[in-house]
């Protein structure tokens, strides 16, 4: 009984793998995990308030909504289509004990209006169409930090040049 449920558990494991080895192929998106010193210099470069309300597009085990609700107590909501990944954030959520809302789905089919601020860590392929749908849906003063990649189409408000010394790519930070 406990080797046909270890085989069974085994078996969900590698198709979620598989899935999402899939998503990360035919999506180009690769999971490539924020350290947490680029986490603390996003959060800080956003200045973020009780009242934010975080997105984070892309947001792989969701380490920066969690961080961003721990520290200042913001209402945070991330999107992620990778299964492996999204069930990775799930467990944090509950580890942590997080109220944040991460859904599995891809964020362009979501709309960013409620946001105030929003992280991305997205590969340079997709950000001319994020551009395009930030200048569509987000509200004057949203705040957009993007990790390593900046956005065409946008001008940034501020660039936090790589520091190679404290391992912190450069950050871009846009106000719409």
């Amino acid at each position: 009984m406990l080797s046909n449920l270890i085989l069974i558990g085994m078996l969900v494991f590698l198709i979620l793998f598989a899935v999402t080895m899939i998503m990360h192929i035919i999506c180009m998106v690769p999971y490539v995990p924020t350290n947490m010193r680029t986490v603390d210099a996003m959060i800080k470069a956003a200045k973020l308030r009780k009242r934010d309300v975080v997105f984070d597009l892309g947001c792989g085990d969701a380490r920066l909504l969690i961080e961003s609700e721990r520290r200042h107590g913001t209402q945070a909501r991330g999107f992620e289509i990778a299964p492996l990944i999204y069930f990775l954030a799930i467990g944090r959520k509950f580890l942590f004990r997080s109220k944040v809302q991460i859904h599995f789905k891809n964020f362009f089919n979501d709309n960013l209006s409620e946001a105030n601020v929003i992280f991305c860590y997205l590969i340079p392929k997709v950000m001319p169409n994020l551009a395009e749908k930030i200048k569509k849906e987000c509200k004057k003063g949203t705040k957009i930090i993007s990790n390593t990649f900046h956005i065409p189409g946008l001008k940034p408000h501020k660039v936090i040049k790589k520091n190679p010394l404290k391992r912190t790519p450069s950050i871009y930070i846009y106000h719409v």
